[in-house]
């Protein structure tokens, strides 16, 4: 298995994952927020790819300036992380998991930090089973202003 650059033209199939791992993402900001993401030094999002090159998720990665319950800074940051269907429970995740670390631990990074969604109880599971560290809970709030 490895972690493989995106390219514009993978742009769809990663849009389609970017859906599917993120509930509150709008369709019609995905491409443009992609766009930037892609144009960005400060992310580091692939595809993985199984032995047989088949593309089977992705993963995006941000370094984050400031990250709470973290003393480093830049801190890498696991935004998503996204296995088809067909693929999880099969221990790729921690496999993927332990690639970004030793790349983390290879650019220097001492602290490595993400986050799940409060009723993702899967993903806390796979978090602290790994070794991660509930920093706080929190619930956000949003007012939009016209």
């Amino acid at each position: 298995m490895k972690l493989i650059p995106i390219k514009q033209q993978d742009f769809q199939l990663w849009g389609q994952y970017r859906l599917a791992l993120y509930s509150a993402q709008k369709e019609e900001d995905n491409e443009s927020e992609m766009g930037a993401i892609h144009q960005d030094d400060n992310w580091f999002c692939r595809f993985i790819e199984n032995d047989a090159g088949k593309v089977i998720g992705m993963v995006e990665l941000s370094l984050r300036n400031i990250v709470d319950g973290c003393s480093s800074s830049p801190v890498p940051y696991l935004e998503g992380l996204y296995l088809e269907e067909a693929e999880r429970g099969k221990g790729l995740g921690a496999q993927i998991l332990q690639m970004l670390i030793d790349w983390c631990k290879g650019q220097g990074y001492t602290e490595f930090a993400t986050d799940a969604e409060i009723v993702n109880q899967r993903a806390q599971m796979f978090y602290e089973n790994a070794g991660f560290e509930v920093i706080d809970r929190v619930v956000e709030y949003r007012l939009e202003l016209n």
